[in-house]
């Protein structure tokens, strides 16, 4: 009786470790130029982005708790607008929520590179 209890939850773990395997989660942090990447004008809307110049373009809805930071300091859309504005080639951390439909996260260094 105890081993087909053993057996029956290993084949559960099995069977659900496979599921997860076999589901294309992606990526729950992006690495984006910051000229790949067009913010909304409001505080709820969507983002475009692309990861590359010759990848195709992504949107993603950004809320009402999206957070905007430059460095370790959270700021204003419009500051991280600016920011982005006026570096073009600033890699950017773009941080998705964990079922990957909205942005949680949206970060830059505070050192123009």
């Amino acid at each position: 009786m105890f081993g087909k209890f053993i057996a029956s939850m290993m084949f559960a773990a099995l069977v659900s470790g496979t599921a997860l395997a076999a589901d294309d989660l992606g990526d729950i942090g992006l690495e984006v130029l910051t000229k790949n990447v067009n913010l909304p004008l409001q505080d709820r809307g969507s983002i475009s982005i692309k990861k590359c110049d010759s990848c195709t373009e992504r949107e993603l809805l950004v809320t009402a708790t999206t957070t905007y930071e430059v460095g370790d300091v959270q700021v204003r859309r419009e500051t991280l607008r600016r920011e982005l504005l006026s570096r073009p080639n600033q890699v950017m951390l773009v941080q998705l929520t964990p079922d990957r439909k909205h942005v949680a996260r949206l970060k830059i260094s505070a050192a123009m590179q």
